[in-house]
């Protein structure tokens, strides 16, 4: 991630595919919570690298499930805002300490409080994958309480129902 070597390889894909492969992954961690998914039923194809993305919902939603309370509610959103597909984790956690929202992602920070066990370097991971597909990341506490974090990455997308249309368009001409 620091030499800046990590080079997407991107394709399209139904950001569907993405938040079920991972919360497959998922599916333990995530049984003591009510587990939402918000995707637009007309989102397009976007191009991304899966692998990378995949690994930044997983590590972002498994931050989630460690910092909630059981019976609560974690949500995926996803959707295109041109020219780019935005992802937001909230839960219902206990959410930043405001002076600790500046080294959320950097390498080796542990918030105060943490779980035993972790090193410190999901969110600085979640940040790498996202710089290279030059994006951004932002973390911040809900009003009511809990946290989220908003991923934004440019992307170009591929609209199935218009390709539908040319397709169809082309064969009856």
């Amino acid at each position: 991630l620091e030499s800046g070597r990590i080079s997407p390889r991107y394709d399209w894909y139904d950001v569907n595919d993405l938040a079920v492969k991972v919360a497959k992954d998922l599916k333990k961690e995530l049984i003591p919570f009510n587990f939402e998914v918000n995707i637009p039923e007309e989102m397009p194809l976007v191009k991304i690298d899966f692998g990378l993305m995949e690994q930044v919902l997983y590590n972002l939603i498994l931050n989630a499930t460690q910092h909630s309370s059981p019976g609560t509610t974690i949500r995926i959103k996803m959707y295109y805002d041109s020219p780019s597909l935005t992802i937001q984790i909230m839960d219902r956690g206990c959410g930043f300490r405001p002076d600790e929202l500046h080294n959320l992602f950097d390498k080796f920070y542990r918030g105060e409080g943490s779980t035993p066990g972790g090193l410190g370097l999901g969110l600085s991971i979640v940040k790498g994958f996202i710089d290279a597909h030059n994006g951004t990341v932002k973390a911040e506490n809900r009003k009511n309480g809990g946290a989220k974090i908003t991923v934004s990455i440019p992307t170009d997308i591929h609209d199935i129902n218009q390709l539908s249309l040319k397709e169809d368009i082309e064969r009856n001409k």
